[in-house]
């Protein structure tokens, strides 16, 4: 082998051996310890979506969605809208009391042809059950162009479980 297959294949080992190292350093050995226990939200939830009137709380559609709320205030968030009209959600959740939460969230709308529509804020508050396996929320939307301006609002009631 010569030196210049020898810097080859030693290049070639650097980013195996950088993510051994930071699967390491991050707890990923096999004697990783236990990480002490999080907020009981933590977690991925199923929900059924009422979207509702604002105005008088009447039933206009449902769906359903998931939400993942990550250790340390994130959360990740879809529904069964087609992926081509509408993109993942991320944001944030924090506890407000014992057993309730807000959450804050965005994600992209896209119309038929792919072309972006804008974004959605979602407001959500959730109270979790004294099981820890439920919660009930309630969420305002508003509706952004792509140039920010809000060109609509929205609310929505949901019941979600914990996917176990």
């Amino acid at each position: 082998m010569n030196r210049s297959q020898l810097k080859i294949g030693a290049a070639s080992l650097l980013p195996a051996v950088a993510t051994m190292l930071f699967i390491q350093a991050c707890g990923g050995g096999g004697d990783a310890v236990a990480q002490s226990t999080g907020e009981p939200i933590e977690g991925v939830w199923e929900a059924a979506v009422t979207q509702r009137d604002c105005t008088t709380n009447a039933a206009l559609a449902n769906f359903r969605g998931a939400h993942v709320f990550h250790r340390g205030g994130t959360l990740t968030d879809t529904n069964a809208a087609p992926t081509a009209s509408r993109g993942p959600g991320f944001g944030t959740w924090s506890r407000t009391g014992s057993d309730t939460y807000v959450t804050k969230f965005r994600f992209n709308r896209y119309l038929a042809d792919g072309t972006f529509a804008g974004t959605q804020i979602v407001n959500r508050t959730v109270t979790l059950s004294a099981d820890g396996n439920s919660v009930a929320g309630v969420s305002q939307t508003l509706l952004l162009d792509p140039a920010g301006a809000t060109v609509g609002q929205g609310c929505a009631s949901d019941a979600s479980t914990r996917f176990h």
